[in-house]
């Protein structure tokens, strides 16, 4: 009877964190939900982040990683993707809650009078708010909760009050997780577990009782975690040893669910859940885990190389690419602004110009794809990419003295003998805010006949998602075309003057020219899945691995 009781009842796993930021509780969020799915379970994912900003699409890269964009528009945090990738879903703006648009709809609803003359404090008004977030439009079986954040962080003070009163309304119904972080101290050759406790204490004094803690740390079979390491940290947190579960560094995101399998993970789920759960687990985690050779290097022409979480989309594309393929990438972040540029990219297998904005860097984007164009070196541009290619092409090729409007300072005269092939799209020149007004989410593309995508593809039409509000002007397309640079793919729609136009959406030179010479105005990369590697990425692999093995002469 209980049992048939907790299958009627949906579930909740909330996982939070603790010590430092960056220690994987999205990736151990994903593989808890690829766990449960696995075994046939329905499962969604929420982040809550604690910062301010509406959305993080003004925030800088290097300072919060990639923007992830979901099919809606929604501009997110990047745990939304690895949410996408384990579980091979397409999430909504419902998956990504903050800070930022808490307070906005509360304040909104006070403008409006909602509530009756009240004041409005912390406590009801916005721990209401979230718990409704919690649990808004739930209809999975498990819905997994993320908080950002560390446990301690002044900012995240009240998803934790609210979490707290949430589970004393779910009795039951709640499975909490937290995630701390166990450092090793070389100068006396041992793990401290301190800090640790101190963020457990924390969960403790604000009302919150784990039940289930996951220690990371750098922990190898040379120095591993002891036993009284993970009994000690069972004790801090009332909890038993079965409980407590050593998740170390992997070489892979994709080896921590494999590692969570040999722990007592699926213990833990299946007392909550309250029945056993089959575990299996696609292929792809599989053939991940299996040596692959040889090597290949892929360039990625970027102007932030300190952050890989920058793209972590497009180096997780590659990699789905190259296993889909049997092959092993090793995809290297390289400066655009190196003065050694050519003799780095000489050394690699192939070149991906991924999509950015502002004016540095592009220079030397421009000086990277003419480099793959002329040596034929397999080359992928996205989105800034597609822009910096049809520069350097009519540039160097048609002679055109060609310009991206964002080569130039908004407030700087663009002398008229420079011509803008990278312009705004039509309304979007009027349009001051920044933040959610670019050009956002899923939109068609119509392929041409024989092209190199709509074979890659093996369709007529395709929904891409998009980031950008500039776009190839198409006064220019025609020149560009006269000398070999193809548009392949459009966007189709009906101008202001009711008149049929189009947006450009993928530039193609011919296999006859270039092995593989293919940029989109999209973001393929976040579409792309372990499982389902996107066709422009292992498009890029093939042409790599054929053009290694048979060199143009």
């Amino acid at each position: 009877m209980l049992e048939l009781i907790n299958r009627c009842m949906a579930k909740y796993i909330f996982v939070t964190g603790g010590v430092v930021s960056g220690i994987g509780k999205g990736i151990t969020a994903a593989s808890i939900g690829l766990f449960l799915k696995s075994a046939g379970m329905t499962v969604d994912v929420i982040k809550f982040d604690p910062y301010l900003n509406i959305d993080p699409g003004t925030m800088s890269p290097f300072e919060h990683g990639e923007v992830y964009v979901l099919n809606d528009g929604s501009e997110t945090d990047l745990d939304l993707g690895h949410y996408e990738r384990f579980l091979d879903v397409e999430l909504s703006s419902l998956s990504s809650v903050n800070a930022g648009k808490i307070y906005n709809a509360i304040l909104e609803r006070e403008r409006a009078g909602d509530y009756l003359g009240k004041t409005v404090q912390l406590i009801p008004n916005v721990t209401n708010h979230i718990k409704d977030c919690f649990a808004k439009d739930m209809d999975k079986d498990v819905r997994i909760i993320e908080i950002g954040g560390s446990t301690g962080d002044m900012e995240g003070e009240i998803f934790l009050e609210s979490f707290r009163q949430f589970r004393r309304q779910h009795d039951g119904e709640v499975f909490h997780v937290h995630l701390g972080y166990v450092p090793f101290l070389a100068c006396s050759g041992e793990y401290k577990t301190k800090p640790m406790q101190v963020s457990i204490r924390e969960l403790l004094r604000v009302g919150l009782q784990p039940d289930m803690i996951v220690m990371r740390s750098e922990s190898t079979e040379e120095r591993p975690l002891q036993k009284s390491q993970i009994e000690k940290i069972a004790l801090f947190s009332n909890l038993k040893t079965h409980q407590v579960i050593s998740l170390p560094d992997q070489n892979s995101i994709y080896g921590v669910p494999m590692y969570l399998r040999q722990t007592d993970l699926q213990l833990n789920l299946e007392e909550f859940i309250g029945k056993k759960l089959n575990v299996e687990f696609p292929d792809f985690y599989t053939n991940f885990s299996k040596e692959r050779e040889p090597l290949y290097k892929i360039a990625l022409v970027t102007k932030y190389t300190q952050l890989s979480d920058s793209y972590l989309s497009v180096i997780e594309a590659m990699k789905a690419a190259a296993v889909a393929e049997g092959v092993e990438v090793d995809v290297e972040l390289v400066d655009s602004d190196r003065d050694d540029l050519d003799q780095a990219l000489s050394k690699m297998d192939g070149l991906i110009v991924p999509g950015g904005f502002g004016k540095r860097g592009m220079e030397g984007k421009i000086k990277a794809i003419k480099y793959a164009r002329e040596n034929k070196l397999p080359f992928l541009g996205i989105c800034l990419g597609l822009q910096m290619a049809v520069i350097e092409f009519a540039r160097n090729v048609c002679g055109v003295d060609a310009y991206s409007r964002e080569m130039f300072d908004e407030n700087e005269m663009v002398d008229e003998s420079k011509k803008l092939l990278i312009d705004f799209i039509p309304g979007q020149q009027y349009i001051k805010r920044k933040g959610g007004t670019m050009r956002l989410g899923e939109y068609a593309c119509e392929l041409e006949k024989d092209s190199i995508a709509a074979s890659l593809y093996e369709a007529k039409s395709i929904l891409e998602r998009h980031r950008h509000r500039l776009e190839v002007q198409n006064q220019y397309v025609e020149i560009l075309a006269q000398k070999g640079l193809k548009v392949t793919g459009k966007f189709e729609y009906k101008n202001e003057s009711n008149q049929s136009d189009y947006l450009v959406e993928i530039m193609e030179l011919s296999p006859k020219d270039h092995p593989y010479f293919v940029a989109t105005q999209a973001h393929p990369e976040f579409k792309s899945r372990p499982n389902r590697p996107h066709p422009l990425f292992v498009g890029l692999m093939k042409a790599s691995i054929q053009t290694k093995k048979s060199p143009a002469t």
